[in-house]
């Protein structure tokens, strides 16, 4: 094939989209019938990367964090003299190297021990945020002109102090879930020389949005995730178990209390009629006399029992003895 063919050949495969795609718009045109759109995108699940934390885990991390997001805006405004105000922005399980690489390079980090949660739990403040926060504990107003690109020696004291008074919070949020022990084993600055856990270690990043006065950050925390998931589960089965417990002691205190009601002795008396007489008549009563009262042969007995009137019936005998044949009730139980 010489050049004149293959020029020719390309020249007619050029022509023919063109007019593939003439067609197909003037069709579009005519019928008003538009390509059909590619299929939803969708998120592919690594079978060699599984996820370790179900959406009860999450949630229960979630109200653990929204009760400790709530404590610390109150003691953030307190110690700032400022509004400050912390929600929940999001929680994601993620590989511990995910989590690092996604930080500056100059940081400012709260490293807890946390027993019994097995590794150290990470808070990490973003440094604008810091230096508003030093600014503010200083006396400042918390405009901040210059952001340095290091933290001095003052400045970590002061943050290590900050993140000493927050680690209390952490062990209240955690009350219903477990016995959390959180200590502030140190500071760190710099997110390339940090190595605090195994990278490819499943973690829970809990992000939180932080706002001072006008003035809006993040900070995050990192939860190790060796045993969480242990941890959260037993929390919910004793829970389970103490819901039950309860319902059962309630049940029994409940039987308890009918048993001995449906056991205890009343004084029931039989009232035939009522009449009224003065002590002189009394004190001339002799045997056989009769006393007449109220009601007639036919009228029936009334039933009392303690002060309350709550049957009526008749007055007969049965087997050589006095007795009353119930005929109404007078009074509901409530």
């Amino acid at each position: 094939m010489n050049q004149s063919e293959i020029d020719s050949l390309m020249t007619s495969l050029a022509s023919g989209f063109d007019m593939q795609g003439e067609s197909a718009g003037s069709s579009e045109a005519a019928g008003g019938i538009k390509p059909k759109k590619s299929e939803k995108s969708h998120r592919p699940y690594d079978f060699k990367k599984p996820k370790k934390f179900s959406n009860d885990h999450i949630q229960n991390i979630s109200r653990i964090y929204d009760n400790y997001a709530k404590h610390l805006s109150a003691f953030m405004s307190g110690i700032l003299r400022a509004e400050c105000e912390l929600k929940i922005n999001a929680i994601e399980e993620q590989r511990y190297f995910e989590y690092s690489n996604a930080l500056p390079e100059t940081i400012m980090m709260g490293v807890f021990d946390a027993k019994p949660i097995e590794g150290s739990m990470l808070m990490e403040i973003k440094k604008e945020t810091c230096f508003l926060i030093i600014d503010r504990m200083l006396g400042g107003s918390g405009d901040v002109p210059f952001v340095q690109e290091d933290f001095s020696e003052i400045e970590i004291k002061l943050m290590e102090r900050f993140f000493r008074h927050v680690m209390r919070f952490l062990k209240d949020a955690w009350t219903n879930v477990t016995d959390l022990e959180p200590t502030l084993e140190r500071i760190e600055t710099n997110a390339r020389l940090t190595q605090i856990m195994p990278l490819e270690e499943t973690v829970l990043i809990i992000m939180i949005n932080l706002r001072i006065n006008e003035h809006e950050g993040t900070m995050s925390v990192c939860v190790p995730g060796s045993n969480l998931d242990v941890i959260l589960d037993e929390a919910a089965n004793f829970a389970i178990m103490s819901r039950k417990k309860k319902n059962n002691d309630t049940d029994k205190t409940r039987n308890n209390i009918f048993e001995h009601i449906r056991t205890s002795g009343l004084d029931v008396r039989g009232i035939l009629g009522n009449t009224t007489l003065t002590l002189q008549e009394i004190s001339h009563l002799q045997v056989g006399d009769v006393i007449p009262i109220d009601k007639t042969v036919d009228s029936p007995v009334v039933l009392r029992v303690g002060k309350i009137d709550w049957f009526d019936g008749e007055i007969g005998i049965k087997k050589n003895k006095m007795a009353v044949r119930i005929k109404n009730v007078l009074r509901q139980m409530p």
